[in-house]
């Protein structure tokens, strides 16, 4: 049963690494829900997750079938797969922290963001507010000037999901960029503004 408790312990540690946010309000759970679904297509109920962060008091274990969509969304085939490759025994020293953008923590309305990935993917992006983007310019992408989207992190180097991509009034999708080989994100200063540009803005 320690060696259960200690293998999930690992297990959730890992998902917050790869999230990219520690567990601590309904709404991570929420977030984390939706991530979840986007990148590996199973969905768990945010309650489910609470009770295996502990968020709600419960005194079943997590059951398989939760244990492997945890272990999936951290790259393992399964639960087994987690724990036959060292489970709470990982040399946790194997990790590599990356940076990141924690959208309504480091960003502010207007601020844009260049993102990058394989092969000659680049678009540019405005933050909205309340984790809402915009795209600006799209580069050999799907992506179109126009889309908005909801996210509520970027990290270096891993794949960015994209909740809610809306284009002309269609249904919301899911998306993901940099799914082989991960995003990468720059800052990009506000463009530069004219005269013309300043009085207007005035009006």
């Amino acid at each position: 049963m320690n060696d259960l408790k200690d293998n999930v312990a690992t297990l959730r540690e890992l998902v917050e690494r790869h999230f990219g946010a520690t567990m601590r309000t309904p709404a991570d759970f929420k977030r984390l829900k939706k991530h979840i679904d986007a990148q590996i297509g199973v969905s768990l109920s945010t309650s489910t997750l609470m009770r295996v962060w502990g968020y709600v008091t419960s005194n079943a274990q997590p059951n398989a079938a939760t244990l492997n969509t945890l272990a999936r969304y951290v790259g393992y085939s399964d639960f087994k797969q987690f724990v036959d490759n060292g489970g709470a025994d990982r040399d946790s020293s194997e990790d590599v922290v990356s940076p990141r953008i924690s959208v309504s923590e480091n960003l502010r309305v207007r601020d844009r963001v260049r993102l990058t990935w394989q092969p000659d993917r680049e678009c540019l992006v405005r933050y909205m507010g309340n984790e809402q983007f915009v795209v600006e310019q799209a580069v050999a992408t799907k992506l179109r000037a126009g889309d908005t989207f909801s996210c509520s992190f970027i990290i270096e180097g891993e794949p960015l999901y994209l909740d809610n991509l809306v284009r002309a009034g269609n249904a919301p999708v899911a998306f993901v960029c940099g799914k082989r080989g991960g995003v990468h994100f720059e800052m990009v200063p506000p463009p530069v503004m004219t005269e013309r540009s300043l009085t207007q803005l005035q009006r």
